[in-house]
């Protein structure tokens, strides 16, 4: 397991094992192809996003130059209360952002 610091959520994200290749399986060309563009969207993201369907997830998302000449990672974090919990269902990468509302934007 690893796990990224989050200055939005306050503490360390979690990528179980499990996870990683959930997201390896049903996004292929995700990872580990974009393992580091994972762990910067987690922490310095430049938009968060809190799910309309289910408010303890959040989703982080990063422009990068460097995904397929140019494309969003969303990343699909779950915020667990008690005990404090946060860990990643799922990130994949996309040409435009949807849904979800907006929580924080980088200035």
């Amino acid at each position: 397991m690893k796990a990224v610091f989050s200055q939005f959520l306050g503490g360390n994200v979690e990528l179980s094992t499990e996870r990683f290749l959930h997201i390896q399986e049903r996004h292929p060309g995700t990872l580990p192809d974009y393992e580091l563009e994972l762990q910067t969207t987690i922490a310095n993201p430049d938009l968060i996003r809190q799910s309309e369907k289910d408010t303890s997830a959040w989703l982080f998302s990063k422009w990068f130059t460097s995904i397929r000449n140019g494309r969003f990672l969303i990343v699909i974090i779950i915020a667990e209360a008690n005990p404090q919990r946060f860990w990643v269902v799922t990130a994949y990468t996309a040409r435009k952002i949807t849904g979800g509302i907006t929580a924080w934007k980088k200035p």
